[in-house]
């Protein structure tokens, strides 16, 4: 086969496989772009309403009483789970003093997504779902639930407008910590703070609220 085929040839073959990566990467961000299907039957979850919460929950409360919760839906499969990481980093280091942070894993302490979330070393406990994402009207990863000092619901729903979280004035989990820190009210943002974006989650039962407003 003379020289300049060969080259032909190897150039087209480069040019294909450069084609298909791309392609892949652009479905992947096209398919995250788009809002996750509700579940059939959701609601959103009005805000002052308040959860039995899992005992594991209730004993970091007791132990740092007075301090508001954040609830951090993660799965460390999910891309856009790991995309939002260097925020979430930034959100524990910025209210850690402050405001307690918990991941919330779908499928319990144990299970092999625990073991990966220990790995990233984001210095946060991990409970198990126990049903706790159907409680606050959250059906994909990641999502944030902001509870007050009392325990009652002060938002639920995205980090960001974006997945990469580079939006300042879109960090809705920020903003409603920043708030609740200031005694405001629960925020009323617009509504791309609870349409869901990322990795779907498989329906569970509910639990039943304790109280609300």
């Amino acid at each position: 086969m003379p020289t300049r085929l060969r080259s032909t040839l190897a150039a087209l073959t480069a040019l294909v496989l450069l084609t298909a990566i791309g392609g892949v990467f652009w479905f992947q961000d096209w398919r995250y772009s788009l809002p996750t299907p509700r579940p059939e039957g959701w609601h959103a979850v009005p805000a002052g309403t308040r959860v039995t919460l899992p005992p594991a929950i209730e004993a970091l409360r007791r132990a740092r009483p007075g301090r508001p919760v954040l609830l951090h839906f993660f799965n460390p499969d999910c891309p856009c789970s790991r995309f939002n990481l260097d925020h979430v980093r930034q959100l524990i280091s910025g209210f850690g003093s402050d405001v307690i942070f918990v991941a919330v894993l779908r499928d319990g302490p144990r299970s092999a997504l625990a073991e990966k979330f220990e790995r990233l070393d984001l210095g946060i406990p991990a409970v198990p779902d126990d049903g706790l994402s159907d409680a606050f009207g959250i059906y994909s990863t990641p999502q944030a639930v902001v509870l007050d000092a009392d325990g009652r619901l002060h938002y639920a729903g995205n980090y960001n407008l974006t997945r990469y979280c580079r939006d300042r004035e879109t960090e809705f989990a920020r903003l409603a910590l920043e708030g609740l820190r200031a005694g405001h009210p629960p925020p009323a943002f617009r509504s791309e703070a609870t349409i869901a974006y990322g990795c779907p989650l498989p329906p569970r039962r509910r639990l039943q609220p304790a109280g609300s407003l």
